[in-house]
């Protein structure tokens, strides 16, 4: 009770600079009404969370010449651990006679509590008078600091580390069984062991990340539950987001797109009908091809060597690309002749100078890679490796788009086998696929081919774009829909509404910052 006698002592020394209200009051000058509170103080000793509510008294007297009447009796108190159980339902009490107020104290909180219980009257003296309220609280208590936890200004792409701290400032034991911590822009980055015990006084850290995703003012909540009578408690986390710097880019689709397109043709027995459509059909193609743009190179890829060995690299001014084109397509082949992928990115690859396709990829032209199998494709690594290949030698996937006639994908059909592996990079890049089980030739079905190879769908951003503030706009109005942005390309793509030769894309965003 060492504590209770310095509070005691620190309380009644209060008191006693107060000249409005005392324990104890005299009859009235002129034989007034007059009132006595006894005991002067009541301690309530110490008391731990699991301990009953300790109820004492005292005793309110009328002690003037004249009736008192109590006009109200109220707790003055920080805490919330005193409450007066008796109701006055005779306020008058006549001279001599006494009144006994029951009050309770319940532990609510750790260390010594303090408080008074406030009776007013019609005492000629002191109309206000009290009994001192002690009583120490032996229970746990969780204090997080500091609460809120500023994180200040961060750069969006950035993070900003901090910790807070979780401390007992109660008298016993403290158990804390769960630690958690809402809001995007907050994360814990380390786990405490759970549950974990903290002796009084003893602290453990919470470490976490302000990582903003867009500017502006963010709130977080860490909720911790523990053994603590109030069973949970919340700190609050702010933070501010701020953009390293805006983007506004911009791009006119060129009237006559220039466009480098692969033909893979598999050489194998049972493709003799489909290579005989292909060239029958080229002109075609070519026709629809000239719709888009007059700017255009083909090769075509049979060979091991990725070489175009037969026919060489066919220009609109050649008078005999369209006789090049359809001997090459049925040109023979070697071991790889149904491993499209293989073939295709060797042929990419030797485009250096002094290579065998040197002169074919332009670094401004759409790059359109046509695969025409009736089997699944049959390359020594994933479908992926390949395509991500020929990306790199272009430079940017926002000009690769692979198409393919294969057999439909995943079943088949009686002519051809899926074509697996063939299918895979047509959809991730967003090009066409035809069924070789069908009539795949009509002059529609070569006009999406053409379409595709010129077609600017995709858009590559100079930054890495926080992606809910990307804006797109074309011919100036914005776009809400029918465009995605793809993370792993950092490129816009349109899914429709694809624009016209002619039309002035541009987006804006708030860039990413990168940060040490």
């Amino acid at each position: 009770m060492f504590r209770s006698s310095i509070f005691l002592c620190v309380w009644m020394f209060s008191c006693s600079q107060d000249t409005d209200i005392k324990s104890i009051a005299g009859t009235g000058r002129g034989g007034g009404p007059g009132i006595e509170l006894f005991p002067p103080i009541l301690d309530f000793g110490a008391l731990s969370a699991d301990d009953a509510p300790v109820v004492m008294q005292f005793d309110i007297s009328s002690v003037g010449g004249e009736p008192l009447n109590i006009e109200g009796l109220r707790i003055d108190s920080e805490a919330a651990s005193f409450t007066i159980l008796t109701g006055i339902d005779e306020p008058l009490l006549m001279v001599g006679e006494s009144l006994t107020i029951d009050v309770i104290f319940e532990a609510m909180a750790a260390h010594v509590h303090g408080g008074q219980a406030v009776v007013t009257s019609n005492a000629e003296l002191q109309p206000e008078v009290a009994v001192t309220l002690i009583g120490e609280g032996i229970i746990p208590e969780l204090s997080i600091s500091p609460d809120p936890l500023d994180m200040g200004t961060t750069y969006v792409g950035c993070e900003h580390p901090a910790d807070v701290k979780l401390t007992n400032v109660g008298t016993d034991t403290l158990e804390i069984f769960t630690v958690g911590q809402a809001g995007d822009a907050f994360q814990m980055t380390s786990a405490l062991e759970l549950p974990l015990t903290l002796a009084p006084e003893e602290s453990v850290n919470v470490y976490l990340n302000f990582e903003p995703l867009d500017e502006g003012d963010v709130e977080g909540t860490l909720t911790v539950t523990s053994s603590e009578p109030l069973g949970e408690r919340e700190a609050l986390h702010t933070g501010t987001g701020e953009f390293g710097a805006r983007y506004d880019e911009e791009w006119v689709v060129p009237a006559d797109p220039p466009s480098d397109i692969i033909f893979y043709v598999d050489q194998s027995g049972s493709m003799s009908d489909d290579q005989d459509r292909l060239a029958t059909n080229f002109s075609t193609f070519i026709t629809e091809l000239a719709s888009y743009s007059n700017d255009w190179q083909i090769i075509v890829i049979t060979a091991d060597s990725g070489c175009n060995a037969h026919g060489g690299v066919l220009r609109p001014g050649m008078l005999d690309y369209e006789s090049r084109f359809q001997s090459a397509v049925s040109s023979g082949g070697g071991f790889w002749t149904e491993a499209g992928l293989t073939l295709t990115a060797e042929a990419v690859d030797k485009t250096d100078p002094g290579e065998c396709n040197y002169g074919f990829l332009r670094p401004e032209a759409m790059l359109h890679i046509i695969m025409v199998s009736d089997e699944p494709e049959q390359s020594s690594s994933s479908w992926t490796w390949y395509m991500d290949k020929v990306i790199a030698k272009k430079g940017s996937s926002a000009n690769v788009k692979f198409s393919a006639i294969a057999g439909d994908y995943p079943g088949g059909c009686a002519t051809a086998d899926a074509g697996d592996g063939y299918y895979q990079p047509v959809m991730a890049t967003d090009g066409v696929f035809l069924s070789i089980c069908s009539d795949w030739a009509t002059p529609s079905n070569l006009s999406m081919l053409a379409a595709a190879s010129v077609q600017v769908a995709a858009f590559e951003l100079a930054a890495t774009p926080a992606p809910s503030t990307i804006h797109v706009y074309v011919n100036g109005v914005e776009r809400l829909t029918g465009w995605h942005y793809d993370e792993a390309d950092n490129t816009v793509f349109f899914d429709e509404g694809i624009p016209d030769e002619g039309d002035t894309v541009r987006v804006t965003y708030g860039g990413l910052t990168v940060c040490d």
